[in-house]
């Protein structure tokens, strides 16, 4: 990356102007109390009241990430992580079903669906397994029974589906830059990403009552006219903003709006994990939502050998969120699905001296006849 010459001005935002759910976090190995402390002091430091950490696992590994996290579970929501393993094998379905209810009762407050379904896991005939297979039915349905939020990542960064060339951005960003690389991209050997799409609709389509909240918006942040008819289309449907903000913010006006329109839909992400730096990472993520600055670096997700962002080689500008608005992003959308963690938002806010509601407007006198 070069370095800019320009000298712009700069908003310090240390930590969220408010108690921020993370929506969308990987805090691996959380089974000991070491862990949560270590996890929880990073929180503290950045503003973060509570997380969604989606590698619970499965079964043993659940339940001691479970039991572990028992005293935390005011500031981290531990998921159950969906797993394709025997998909193929007779009775599959009741059996996952039945994990779920398990680890449901046992406190996993939802579950995380990564893009195995769709580009990896398959069929005995080769094909791939996408969101609609009839297998699946079973697991939505109990999802939708114990009315838990369903994080789910289908598809994947559009230019993995383009040819792998100077014209492709990830490419130039500084993927697949040594010679025959070509990890991660999905142009050949996979299905397209109007396949996926097609499916995840289906999905949605099938399960009314399941509440699915998409990952990294769906990655439709390409194409927000085609992510607007999918919200409109699918009232179950809510999407997450991790791995975006490269992208948001080199459009910010149009995303603003966006976000405004549907402010009762996104949830805020990161896509993060302990391992990534406060400064380097974290806080630019406060800075793109709450500032209206310009041409900064973006929180980047993945880091090339020479130090580039590898999901975009440029900087943004922030979105400004009206307050309102930011307060549904950062909190209050994700209450909706984790309503055990409004104690610790609550407790959160009035330690900061703040409201957690907002004060209602002055009344706006009536004109007198005439004016």
């Amino acid at each position: 990356m070069p370095l800019t010459l320009l000298r712009l001005p700069r908003t310090n935002v240390w930590r969220a102007k408010y108690p921020a759910i993370d929506f969308h976090v990987h805090a691996r190995g959380l089974t000991s109390k070491a862990a949560y402390d270590e996890l929880i002091a990073l929180m503290d430091d950045i503003g973060m009241g509570a997380i969604v950490n989606l590698n619970g696992g499965t079964g043993k590994d659940l339940d001691a990430v479970l039991a572990a996290g028992q005293p935390y579970r005011d500031r981290v929501a531990n998921f159950i992580t969906f797993t394709a393993e025997g998909i193929n094998e007779p009775g599959w379905s009741e059996r996952f079903a039945a994990e779920m209810e398990r680890a449901f009762k046992a406190g996993a407050m939802g579950m995380k669906v990564s893009k195995q379904l769709g580009q990896g896991a398959k069929n005995p005939d080769g094909s791939f397994i996408q969101a609609d297979d009839p297998r699946l039915d079973a697991v939505w349905a109990m999802a939708a029974k114990y009315d838990k939020p369903v994080m789910i990542h289908t598809s994947d960064s559009i230019g993995r589906f383009y040819p792998i060339g100077p014209k492709n951005e990830r490419y130039e960003a500084g993927l697949w830059r040594k010679p025959g690389e070509t990890a991660g991209n999905l142009q050949d050997g996979g299905p397209s990403h109007l396949v996926i799409e097609k499916a995840r609709e289906h999905m949605h389509r099938k399960h009314p009552k399941t509440r699915f909240v998409n990952a990294h918006m769906a990655m439709l942040y390409y194409d927000p006219e085609k992510l607007a008819t999918f919200l409109d289309t699918y009232p179950n449907a809510d999407i997450e903003l991790s791995a975006t903000f490269q992208d948001l913010g080199r459009a910010p006006r149009l995303w603003r709006e966006f976000i405004i329109k549907y402010q009762d839909r996104v949830f805020f992400g990161t896509d993060g994990s302990q391992s990534r730096g406060a400064d380097e990472f974290w806080r630019p993520h406060w800075r793109a939502l709450e500032t209206l600055d310009e041409y900064f670096p973006h929180p980047a997700q993945v880091r090339t050998p020479s130090g580039s962002p590898g999901h975009g080689r440029w900087h943004i500008s922030g979105l400004g969120l009206p307050d309102a608005v930011l307060r549904k992003v950062y909190y209050r959308n994700a209450l909706r699905h984790l309503p055990s963690l409004r104690p610790s938002i609550e407790k959160q806010f009035a330690a900061r001296g703040l409201r957690m509601t907002a004060a209602p407007r002055p009344a706006v006198p009536a004109r007198p006849a005439g004016e």
